[in-house]
């Protein structure tokens, strides 16, 4: 037999295009500062609650969010499947950019450290029940086939550990991408021309919420919270009228769940 042949992430090219200027502006853009970064925050909780947590943060981006976490005492873990989203992680939390594997410490008693991997596929590296805590912040739509994340995220989980993911919201996500039907998991494209510079068409996936629920059920979680994310009010003063218009058309949604048991 030849090799097993593994599929191209399908939004890789686009983030290696917009890792840059993601970087830079993503905290400021209204979808991302002002929606999705407070209410992952939130979820996840303040130094009170992750202070000395073990965190994988499985999709790290640039390390928007393992930054948030290591400032608040968590000792966290983050891949992304970009090299230069790892190199910026590594920088924005101050070490040597190595995009390989990252490792740094803060003034507070968390750290971070980072490789890249594929969100898609199984992570051998990553030791049984290890983690307090999975966050995944608009990573996991990028993967047509929830069942292998999922099962990682349990497997990598002490029980009792929380994962708290954010995703787009079905209802917004069929408003924007127009799928030709309402039901199944849909490859879906928008051109992204937020980020200054160059327009670039990142590719995702659609799913109705039957196709985000039952996957998270069958990996044995149990589901303790579902949010629609709704904008902080610092935006009504910022831009009223994107705060009424996501007040009204849902962006994203916040799933938590619970491994309460051991296999």
């Amino acid at each position: 037999m030849g090799e097993q042949y593994v599929q191209k992430p399908i939004a890789l090219d686009a983030y290696e295009a917009l890792a840059e200027r993601y970087s830079e502006l993503a905290e400021t853009k209204v979808e991302n500062g002002y929606i999705e970064h407070p209410a992952m925050r939130a979820q996840l909780g303040g130094a009170g609650e992750i202070s000395g947590s073990k965190i994988l943060d499985a999709g790290c981006g640039p390390g928007i969010l393992s930054s948030y976490l290591v400032k608040h005492g968590a000792e966290v873990t983050g891949f992304d499947i970009s090299p230069k989203m790892i190199a910026l992680a590594s920088k924005r939390l101050n070490n040597s950019g190595d995009a390989d594997k990252a490792v740094c410490e803060s003034s507070n008693v968390g750290k971070a450290n980072f490789f890249i991997a594929d969100l898609s596929m199984p992570l051998p590296m990553l030791a049984d029940s290890t983690f307090d805590i999975v966050a995944s912040s608009l990573a996991i739509d990028y993967v047509r086939d929830w069942s292998v994340p999922l099962r990682e995220f349990w497997r990598v989980l002490k029980v009792g550990g929380r994962l708290v993911f954010s995703l787009m919201d079905p209802a917004g996500a069929f408003l924007w991408y127009k799928p030709t039907a309402a039901f199944g998991v849909q490859k879906v494209s928008a051109s992204w021309s937020g980020f200054g510079g160059e327009s670039v068409v990142v590719t995702s996936h659609y799913r109705p919420f039957e196709e985000v629920i039952n996957p998270v059920i069958a990996a044995g979680f149990t589901l303790r919270k579902v949010v629609n994310m709704k904008p902080i009010l610092a935006l009504k003063e910022k831009n009223p009228e994107k705060f009424e218009e996501y007040n009204s058309h849902p962006a994203f949604m916040l799933i938590e769940a619970w491994k309460d048991r051991q296999n």
